[in-house]
């Protein structure tokens, strides 16, 4: 039987320091583009509930999309720290 062992080592912490920096930056940066889309889409639900538009709204799909959007950002950052940060080959 072979045995495969992954040899890897540790990032210096000035590097590491600077990427959770970074990584925390732009998740702010998301985030707070996705609370202003967010803000948008329901102004827009408010002037379609009032002037209903000739078609079916696109609102509510919008804000499923933002959430959802969300939720993949939230996920995505500390799975790409752990990889870039952990696993330094």
């Amino acid at each position: 039987m072979v045995q495969t062992t992954l040899a890897y080592k540790q990032m210096p912490a000035e590097v590491t320091d600077q990427l959770r920096q970074v990584f925390g930056w732009l998740l702010w940066g998301v985030e707070v583009a996705l609370i202003a889309r967010l803000i948008w889409v329901g102004g827009r639900l408010g002037w379609e509930f009032f002037r209903p538009p000739p078609g079916p709204p696109a609102a509510p799909a919008e804000v499923a999309r933002v959430l959802v959007s969300w939720i993949f950002a939230t996920v995505a950052w500390p799975i790409a720290g752990s990889l870039l940060m952990d696993l330094a080959l």
